[in-house]
């Protein structure tokens, strides 16, 4: 006997559907679709407008690819950190600058420095009409194929049900990943055919609306159509996207019987997985054999009862148009006489227009600063999603990633230095600003200032320079190259009855000039108190008038004082 095998512990490939997964002939058909689905829409702008634009359906296909490419890696699970808006994003990033460039490539040519000049101070002629229509079909092409892809995902075998149905083989185990959780896979069948019959609804109208024409007379509008036969382009758009929706739609049927097939571990040949495409594809291909065999065309009965129909909608629906707009107009109607004012008067005449002068018009900002900003802003945010998106596939691995490391790093030092030399500015320019007012304080001598109107530690300054300047008026003035506090001996030594106010004055002072600690309004209210008696000590040296009183030369604020 063969000894036991002892069992394994499975990987994150047993639990994956890789072979599902993986199929090129479902990515391709996916692409297929949704490029077709674009076809019909391009033919329409092709004949109302005089746009070169051949190069839209191989550059949509290529976004059909991409889009299947990307989701089909992010349905991956080391893929699982990249999932996110930010990559989504950085992928409309990409196609929309690839879209810019293949109009410009293709149709308009590069840009000059004129069109540069006028972006600038008009960014909204950055996006003219040919490019929106680009655009918006790369992108349309893209979510289309994006859809597709994710439903086909879903419909792959979960992981689930690939542990339940070989927990056999692994041994016991109580994780819940064991137990098997119902799909409901009708549902995403029915999400699929939805979205491929709404785009087949887009592509059917586009068909329809580009035989149509509408010739005016005097008398009546006549809507019809010009011909029953189709472009070409129409025709291979209508035929590649039913077709491949339909083979489509045959995988679709396939992942449905496979689940139910695995789940109910029936053995089922390799063989009939292998042709089922092949089958479903010759199954198409005689239907649509059998669809290009019937009569359709200018001579033949159907083609006739089609034309009438769609006549009699078209003039079905612009009756009905003419009617709602004639109806809005008479409701509209009395509500002008709620808001005609009796009356009316002439209007006033315009404001008269005021010409600058020289010095506001070189005041003004420059037309074009608006326009750079907003383009400096995009331009950041979208090269920011369009790294993350390069980054996310490894595109910037090597050198590349080198080179933005170093770009990251240069970035940081000069934003740093940036901030240093913001805040040195900010610090210099306060103490100027504070330099200033304590000069304007000086300069004033504070004869007409309301002390009430100062704060505590102005206040206190203002005592004093006030008492400093009287000293200079009695011949003390203070050197430059002395602090207050080196000054207080040579003001002790002039009045030595004055030595513990001047001392107190100075100290208060000093803590109001320099100190960081707030100044309370008792503080203030008690150095007032000191002022008044150094000044009142200044004041016992006065000088005498002619028949000997003493010179009264205190100003008007000390008197109030």
């Amino acid at each position: 006997m063969n000894p036991t095998q002892a069992p394994r512990h499975p990987s994150f490939q047993d639990y994956q559907d890789i072979s599902w997964t993986n199929s090129a002939y479902r990515s391709l058909l996916s692409a297929v679709v949704a490029t077709s689905a674009i076809a019909a829409p391009l033919a329409v702008m092709q004949t109302i407008t005089a746009w070169r634009l051949g190069y839209l359906l191989p550059m949509a296909f290529a976004a059909a690819l991409e889009g299947v490419y990307s989701t089909l890696q992010l349905g991956r699970p080391r893929w699982r950190d990249r999932r996110g808006l930010a990559f989504r994003l950085g992928e409309i990033a990409l196609w929309l600058v690839l879209a810019r460039a293949a109009v410009w490539a293709f149709a308009t040519g590069w840009p000059g420095l004129v069109e540069l000049a006028r972006w600038l101070r008009d960014p909204i002629l950055f996006f003219d009409g040919q490019f929106v229509v680009t655009g918006v079909l790369f992108l349309l092409a893209w979510g289309l194929s994006i859809g597709l892809t994710g439903d086909f995902l879903d419909l792959a075998l979960r992981p689930d049900e690939v542990a339940a149905h070989d927990s056999h083989e692994w041994g016991d185990s109580r994780s819940q990943l064991r137990v098997y959780y119902p799909v409901s896979r009708g549902a995403i069948v029915n999400r699929l055919a939805a979205r491929w019959i709404w785009g087949g609804l887009l592509v059917v109208f586009c068909a329809a609306v580009s035989r149509v024409e509408i010739s005016t007379s005097p008398r009546f509008t006549q809507i019809g159509l010009s011909q029953l036969g189709l472009p070409r382009e129409i025709l291979a758009a209508l035929l590649c996207y039913f077709v491949a929706g339909l083979l489509l739609m045959s995988q679709a049927r396939l992942a449905v019987l496979r689940s139910q097939w695995y789940n109910g571990d029936l053995q089922v040949p390799p063989t009939l997985l292998r042709r089922w495409p092949l089958n479903s594809l010759l199954t198409v291909l005689l239907v649509v054999a059998i669809a290009a065999l019937l009569p359709i065309g200018s001579t033949g009965w159907l083609a006739t009862a089609l034309e009438t129909v769609l006549a009699f909608l078209m003039r079905v629906a612009y009756l009905v148009l003419t009617v709602l707009t004639f109806l809005f107009t008479l409701l509209l109607y009395p509500l002008s006489f709620l808001f005609r004012q009796p009356g009316a008067q002439a209007p006033p005449p315009p404001p008269r227009m005021e010409i600058p002068t020289q010095q506001q018009a070189v005041s003004r900002l420059p037309d074009w600063l608006g326009g750079a900003l907003l383009w400096v802003v995009l331009v950041l945010i979208g090269g920011y999603f369009l790294l993350n998106y390069l980054s996310a596939h490894g595109l910037l691995s090597g050198r590349w990633r080198e080179w933005l490391q170093q770009l990251r790093f240069w970035w940081r030092a000069r934003w740093a230095g940036l901030r240093a030399h913001a805040h040195t500015a900010a610090v210099t320019l306060r103490k100027r600003l504070q330099s200033a007012r304590l000069t304007r304080l000086e300069v004033l001598g504070g004869r007409h200032i309301r002390l009430s109107a100062l704060a505590p530690a102005e206040r206190i300054r203002y005592f004093y320079l006030r008492a400093i300047g009287r000293a200079a008026d009695r011949g003390l003035t203070r050197p430059p190259h002395k602090t207050p506090l080196e000054f207080i001996p040579d003001l002790v030594s002039e009045w030595p009855e004055a030595d513990v106010d001047v001392k107190a004055l100075t100290d208060a002072f000093v803590a109001a000039r320099y100190d960081r600690r707030p100044i309370v309004a008792d503080e203030a209210r008690d150095v007032q108190g000191v002022f008044r008696r150094v000044m009142a000590a200044l004041r016992g040296k006065a000088d005498l008038t002619a028949d000997g009183r003493k010179a009264d030369r205190t100003p008007r604020v000390e008197k109030a004082l």
